[in-house]
């Protein structure tokens, strides 16, 4: 793999696209416009084939398959108006969310290596404070003009979860043979704990922080009210159901 393959693959998307942009003109774009909403689902049917069409060139070029995704939204974004993006999108974002990465987890999290990250828990708690280091701390520095230091803590531990991304490292290292299976077993456990922590650190901080600011507290157990003495008696505080009538700040109902 190299550069003049990623050259080749970026003209033959171009090409691509440009051949598209002409046929925008003709009637099979028009037919394909019309039934984008209907049963058939032609734009997304047609998105899918050119997906599938790059992914297979990236592989006979020996590049990663994320490689043609990217082109192919290259392809789609010049070869359509933004309009027509916008429903693309919703549709892709049906797709992705809904069937490929559930797919892809499932897939990842069979193949999880549980007994080496049991056996060897230090490497987890490595890769989970290098989340925290790497993702976390620079929000500490991006928003410490916006944002008081408890903010910028929810902050930090929010943008310090992270799962897609330690799965996709872990996965395309070992099908590189650049990363040894404990250590893409341990990153992944790391993905998983910080999805799994972060988060509920981070909502119980604002849900104490809003408690303190609205003032709700223990309730106050219910006792006798005191109150100081009137001028002239011994000067010790009494109790308020204790008082005459006449004492009590409220005047006392008239006897009919």
């Amino acid at each position: 793999m190299g550069s003049p393959d990623h050259a080749s693959i970026a003209a033959f998307a171009w090409v691509l696209a440009w051949v598209i942009r002409l046929m925008a003109r003709t009637r099979v774009a028009r037919i394909v416009l019309e039934n984008s909403h209907d049963t058939s689902q032609a734009t997304l049917r047609v998105t899918v084939v050119l997906l599938v069409g790059l992914l297979l060139v990236t592989q006979q070029f020996g590049v990663e398959a994320a490689l043609g995704a990217f082109f192919a939204g290259m392809v789609l974004r010049r070869s359509s108006s933004t309009a027509e993006r916008h429903a693309s999108d919703d549709k892709l974002d049906a797709v992705g969310y809904g069937v490929c990465i559930p797919v892809f987890f499932i897939s990842s999290g069979m193949g999880l290596d549980v007994t080496s990250i049991v056996q060897n828990p230090i490497r987890l708690l490595v890769f989970l404070v290098l989340l925290l280091v790497v993702r976390g701390v620079p929000a500490l520095l991006v928003y410490r003009t916006t944002l008081v230091l408890r903010e910028r803590f929810e902050a930090m531990l929010l943008t310090a979860t992270a799962l897609p991304l330690p799965v996709a490292l872990a996965e395309i290292g070992l099908e590189s043979g650049v990363m040894l299976p404990e250590n893409a077993a341990a990153l992944v456990g790391a993905g998983v704990v910080s999805v799994a922590l972060f988060p509920v650190v981070a909502i119980s901080m604002r849900r104490r922080a809003a408690a303190r600011v609205s003032g709700v507290g223990p309730p106050v157990p219910a006792g006798p009210q005191w109150s100081a003495s009137r001028p002239g008696t011994t000067g010790r505080p009494c109790r308020v159901e204790d008082r005459p009538a006449e004492q009590h700040d409220v005047p006392a109902p008239a006897l009919r």
